[in-house]
């Protein structure tokens, strides 16, 4: 299997053509698919944040081979020119607006800013790194996608938008961040409690009941998030597609409300979310599963872009926030081999 998998990655690299490298939470083998011509029952779909870009992936004979056997591969990567990062204190600006946007409107609850972080760093090992976040996020979904056009995103997320089985949905509502020396506060425990409400009114209008056990503290690496579990019978199997960009994109990367959060950041932010911050995930035919594109990175030749953000509230201190897309930065950036 490992020969047939290798001629397969050589052959989409060889003739440019768009692959995505995948390892589900807690497995020890990596899928590669690509894009067939002939449509199958199994698909991957990557969605952008802001629903304008969607790839999909038709691969009726998806490979697999244990992570640890991954070879040693490289990519014709552009190189970047463009600067996306902002600095300190233009963030420090960008954060205490959207504070003052939400004092003054008292519909919006919260907004969630991101930034790009740039890294100087040429020829980073893509199948090291891959096993890098394989080894150290063990219950990630983890993943490399590469394609001409849009170059190569890798990821290890923590967030699980939703996955259905037998008509039977299950989904987390993550949200609230903090360093493990620290306690929880207020704010993180509000923050997560409008991401669960966001979701569990979504489940309501699809299915017969709707049950949430959490918050738990869960450990991220280095740093813990708040996590409940949320899960409801879908009534209609037909209307997952609905669900899903009703779902996306949830509080916990947009804000709330979300079209009013959602202009907002277009209109301030300063750059294109792309990838980041939207969705990907299967279907086999028997089961569908789909997680939010968070702790990710883009990588050119000569830089990587690491994408990190955090919910704003009324009660968040600018200085807090950057301390904390920093420390969200080494999630990716301490793990590039």
């Amino acid at each position: 299997m490992l020969n047939i998998f290798i001629e397969k990655l050589e052959r989409l690299i060889n003739q440019n053509k768009p692959f995505i490298l995948f390892r589900k939470p807690n497995s020890e083998v990596v899928e590669l698919w690509e894009n067939k011509e002939a449509k199958t029952e199994r698909k991957f779909i990557c969605n952008s944040f802001d629903n304008s870009q969607l790839i999909e992936f038709n691969d009726d004979n998806v490979i697999e081979i244990p992570v640890s056997d991954l070879p040693f591969f490289k990519l014709d990567l552009p190189v970047s020119s463009q600067k996306e990062a902002i600095e300190y204190d233009n963030y420090i600006n960008l954060i205490q607006k959207t504070v003052d946007e939400l004092k003054s409107n008292s519909l919006t609850k919260k907004i969630v800013i991101s930034r790009v972080k740039e890294l100087e760093k040429e020829d980073v090992n893509l199948s090291e790194t891959f096993k890098s976040l394989h080894e150290y996020y063990p219950n990630a979904y983890v993943y490399l996608r590469y394609d001409l056009e849009e170059g190569c995103w890798i990821g290890a997320s923590p967030e699980l938008l939703f996955k259905e089985k037998n008509q039977l949905i299950q989904t987390v509502s993550l949200a609230g961040t903090k360093a493990k020396e620290d306690d929880w506060t207020e704010k993180e425990y509000h923050e997560q409690q409008v991401v669960t409400d966001y979701i569990s009114s979504i489940f309501e209008s699809y299915s017969e009941y709707v049950d949430v056990e959490g918050p738990f503290s869960v450990n991220a690496g280095f740093f813990e998030h708040l996590k409940s579990f949320i899960t409801a019978q879908i009534k209609d199997k037909s209307k997952i597609k609905d669900l899903l960009f009703d779902l996306h994109p949830t509080p916990a990367v947009c804000g709330m409300p979300k079209n009013d959060a959602k202009n907002f950041i277009v209109e301030n932010e300063g750059y294109y979310r792309s990838f980041y911050a939207g969705f990907m995930g299967y279907d086999n035919g028997e089961e569908s599963e789909y997680f939010v594109n968070l702790r990710c990175a883009k990588i050119f030749s000569n830089k990587v872009n690491l994408y990190v953000g955090g919910g704003i509230m009324p009660d968040s201190v600018p200085e807090n926030e950057w301390r904390e897309t920093e420390m969200k930065s080494k999630t990716i950036g301490e793990l590039l081999v």
